[in-house]
């Protein structure tokens, strides 16, 4: 067995647990706790870990303003991987920036098909209100075509989302100098 080897994955282990519990909301520890646990272990290994778990917790929120404090913290281990890398807190500020304007960008979306789209929705209220004697009021959420629009369009602005995202952490780690 190679002992380098079992200490360097002991490292990394340890390194993503504290990493867990600095983000966590549970049983969650400061950073200076976190820097100072992380002294005693591999300095490779500990840049290695931070930045796997750092890349790991980045993802595409669902609401605006969602996790603004998780984002904070996930920077603090991308600044304490690289020693406060500029080009990787350049790109991780950039990086936080972008996957905020998604619930937005989602939100602008759905708005304004929905405006172009009244028409055609307020034609087949008037339709079936015409065919059944009383009055139908039809929503977005109940008119399949809609619908079926709305997932098309959405679904492709995530995979645009997720691909920029996707690019963006394999730059994180070329930056981190981080192979994975």
């Amino acid at each position: 067995m190679d002992k380098e080897k079992i200490k360097y994955n002991s490292s990394i282990e340890k390194t993503r647990k504290l990493a867990g519990r600095f983000l966590s909301d549970d049983e969650a520890i400061t950073r200076e706790e976190l820097e100072t646990e992380l002294k005693a272990l591999d300095p490779k290994a500990v840049a290695e870990a931070l930045i796997l778990t750092a890349e790991a917790n980045l993802s595409l929120p669902q609401e605006e303003n969602e996790n603004t404090e998780r984002m904070d913290k996930i920077k603090v281990l991308v600044e304490i991987a690289t020693d406060g890398n500029p080009a990787a807190m350049g790109l991780m500020d950039e990086l936080i920036a972008f996957l905020f304007q998604y619930p937005k960008h989602k939100k602008d979306l759905l708005d304004k098909m929905k405006a172009q789209y009244q028409p055609i929705l307020d034609e087949k209220s008037q339709k079936l209100s015409e065919q059944y004697g009383t009055e139908v009021h039809l929503s977005f959420e109940n008119d399949k075509e809609f619908m079926t629009a709305a997932k098309q369009n959405l679904d492709r602005l995530e995979n645009q989302y997720q691909a920029t995202l996707t690019n963006a952490k394999a730059q994180l780690r070329d930056v981190a100098g981080v192979k994975h």
